[in-house]
């Protein structure tokens, strides 16, 4: 069931061609409320995920491997919003890398509940994984909060989770008090993908994913005639090229060859359009 009502809403990593995004604090980058359905742009990687009354599950809870649905956004600093129903065991993905496996989990609940365990800390921490290749088998549990879900399988939670350089912080229910942080000093990712966990019957709601203002997807594009368009953004972006896609289901991102590297401040830019190029993103080499 829901926990609040929410449009649903598509919203974009590039800019559409008929639309012109501004520099606006904590622009949405992507929402899905799954009323109707899931959004095309999940992968649903591992775990037959589905959406039904409203709300996103995977028919095939499990972790190992950990089940994944994940965004077609790579990213380095952001913002997740998402509804947790009958929080146990699950999480959400940070930072990961394409196939879903590696990456910075945030775990909800977990310690055991999927796999039967009851008492305890079953289902009642949260705390973080920083998983790589190497350490996949067993990731070592950092900056445990205990006792964070009083009745794991049956409580409903909003959680907030903020992702700035190599800070990660996890709010709940509205609070501005982080429940628990992590700093990964070793910054092993510092930019990725953002998905979503299951090893329980919890669910997922009201996904929202916002960027900070001034970032990689603050571009405004005016079309200037029927064959070309201006694009201009106004921070520095050093090492970043503009890329463009006719699709974002699945996205494939092609350098637009009539422009130079993308490497100074106040930048603008205008194409000839294709077209085939009806969306536009700067990408980090």
């Amino acid at each position: 069931m829901k926990t609040r009502t929410q449009k649903f809403i598509q919203s974009l990593c590039a800019v559409a061609l008929t639309m012109c995004a501004t520099n606006v604090p904590a622009a949405v980058l992507f929402t899905d409320s799954f009323d109707t359905n899931a959004s095309p742009l999940w992968s649903n990687l591992r775990g037959n995920w589905f959406a039904t009354n409203g709300v996103y599950d995977a028919a095939n809870p499990q972790n190992v491997p950990p089940t994944f649905t994940g965004l077609p956004f790579m990213l380095t600093n952001f913002t997740v919003d998402v509804d947790i129903n009958q929080v146990a065991d699950g999480g959400v993905w940070l930072r990961c890398d394409p196939t879903g496996t590696n990456g910075v989990l945030l775990v909800t609940g977990g310690h055991g509940w999927g796999s039967g365990f009851r008492g305890g800390n079953a289902g009642r921490s949260l705390y973080w994984h920083v998983i790589t290749p190497q350490n996949s088998s067993a990731p070592p549990i950092l900056n445990e909060a205990f006792n964070v879900f009083t009745n794991p399988g049956v409580q409903n939670v909003h959680l907030r989770v903020e992702v700035t350089g190599n800070h990660y912080a996890a709010f709940l229910n509205g609070s501005t008090n982080a429940t628990t942080t992590l700093v990964e000093t070793n910054l092993v990712y510092s930019s990725g993908g953002v998905g979503l966990y299951d090893f329980s019957e919890q669910t997922f709601d009201n996904f929202a994913l916002q960027v900070p203002p001034g970032g990689p997807y603050s571009i405004n594009i005016v079309r200037t005639d029927s064959s070309h368009a201006t694009l201009s953004w106004p921070t520095s972006a050093l090492g970043w090229d503009l890329e463009a896609t006719s699709s974002l289901a699945p996205a494939d991102w092609n350098t637009v060859t009539n422009s130079p590297i993308v490497n100074g401040t106040n930048f603008a830019l205008t194409i000839v359009l294709e077209l085939n190029a009806q969306f536009f993103r700067l990408h980090k080499r």
